[in-house]
């Protein structure tokens, strides 16, 4: 499966009595009880779509406003507040759920989502990134403070990437 909907993934769940849950905070929160699998099809469908349309357009943010952090701040309130508010209407309709959702299962179902390719992608993409601040940071003393957030903010999506595989061999063993 796609990059999206390995995301999308960590935010659902199927409990042990067979009902479909929602965690729209992760594994910060509880979960909301669907309805129906229509109904998870849906929200799956309409979570990935305002991630793909995020990350779109911070990534058309950063390209057209370079080093003016104070324009993607601004974004970043202004998606997150779109997002507070779309599931506060969303919520009101759904059931509050018991069961909560752990960062470990949450990172196993998008380690399952994403498939060996994506997750070998992404360490391999994040590792040369993490070269790359590297570089920045010796390199370019006026942009030393850039390369060393990158090396370390894609130092940790290495490291999650890595985590990953090693929690979808885990999964594929138990499975065999």
């Amino acid at each position: 499966m796609g990059y999206f909907e390995g995301l999308t993934s960590g935010s659902f769940k199927t409990s042990h009595d067979g009902r479909k849950l929602f965690f729209p905070w992760g594994a910060l929160g509880r979960g909301y009880v669907l309805a129906s699998e229509d109904d998870e099809r849906s929200l799956r469908s309409r979570v990935k779509a305002w991630m793909v349309v995020n990350m779109l357009l911070t990534m058309l943010i950063l390209l057209a406003f370079p080093q003016r952090y104070a324009i993607l701040a601004a974004w970043v309130l202004i998606s997150t507040g779109f997002y507070l508010v779309w599931m506060r209407f969303l919520l009101r309709r759904l059931d509050r759920a018991d069961e909560r959702l752990s960062f470990g299962e949450s990172m196993t179902s998008q380690a399952n989502a994403y498939g060996p390719a994506v997750l070998w992608f992404g360490t391999i993409a994040s590792l040369v990134f993490v070269l790359g601040g590297i570089l920045l940071f010796l390199s370019q003393s006026d942009q030393s403070l850039v390369g060393l957030a990158g090396g370390a903010f894609f130092g940790l999506c290495a490291a999650m990437f890595i985590r990953m595989l090693v929690l979808r061999h885990r999964t594929e063993q138990m499975e065999a």
